[in-house]
């Protein structure tokens, strides 16, 4: 998931200094679970920018509508393209991956350009849950895990090394950058010793491989899911577990 925090009110404010006709738009994926833009904080917004004299108009996604995949959140934007049409900008209440996605339709499917604003800070792919989150893939691209035990020391170690632990790590086993978290290399140690295989940290591992991130990427699935046929199977899903 998309881990994220909701900007300052104030910043907010800033971006919408001058309009007055808002469309609030959430999404019902990590939004909704962080509570960033799920149904009840598009309400909770809508009444603070309504009290600050804006018009609003609300979109908001039922948990599980991803407002970043368009086959479904583009059914919610048709139903509402007169609001969107008159609003003098948008305020997405998602990631900034929702935002553009949204932008991107607006602009080649309906021909039309908004102002679009984040009210969201998103912070990248964590996980977890249902309180507590962290970080543990960057999406480098070049996934390292199967030779470091199954965690990632581009993300869990603070100088990112493919070869450790460095010469800073505490020793109880911390690291020396972030007192309160095992040091990444001490945790790649312990489990390959459960799983015998200690000697494979001896091998020297070259540095990452970065140009797998340039910016932006692309993927193109060769055959795009059957929406309504995946959806049916979620509903049994739910009923089987008695919803």
């Amino acid at each position: 998931m998309n881990a994220q925090t909701p900007k300052p009110f104030e910043e907010v404010l800033e971006y919408l200094e001058g309009k007055r006709k808002i469309v609030l738009m959430g999404c019902g994926g990590c939004a909704t679970i962080y509570h960033t833009g799920g149904i009840k904080e598009i309400d909770e917004m809508a009444e603070k920018l309504t009290k600050e004299g804006k018009e609003i108009s609300k979109i908001g996604l039922p948990f599980g509508l991803f407002t970043c995949f368009l086959p479904m959140s583009s059914m919610v934007l048709n139903e509402n393209k007169k609001a969107i049409e008159d609003c003098d900008a948008m305020l997405m209440m998602s990631c900034g991956d929702g935002l553009q996605a949204v932008r991107g339709y607006l602009e080649d499917e309906w021909g039309i350009a908004k102002p679009m604003y984040p009210s969201n800070n998103a912070l990248g792919f964590s996980s977890g849950g249902p309180s507590d989150f962290i970080e543990e893939c960057q999406g480098c691209g070049d996934c390292e895990l199967g030779k470091t035990a199954g965690v990632c020391p581009l993300v869990r170690c603070a100088k990112g090394l493919m070869n450790g632990p460095c010469g800073g790590v505490r020793k109880d086993g911390k690291c020396e950058v972030n007192e309160d978290q095992e040091c990444a290399w001490v945790t790649i140690y312990k489990r390959a010793e459960k799983f015998g295989e200690l000697d494979k940290l001896l091998e020297i591992r070259e540095p990452h491989d970065w140009s797998k991130q340039s910016r932006p990427r692309t993927v193109t699935v060769e055959h795009p899911i059957d929406l309504l046929k995946e959806l049916a199977g979620t509903k049994k899903v739910i009923e089987s577990l008695g919803v």
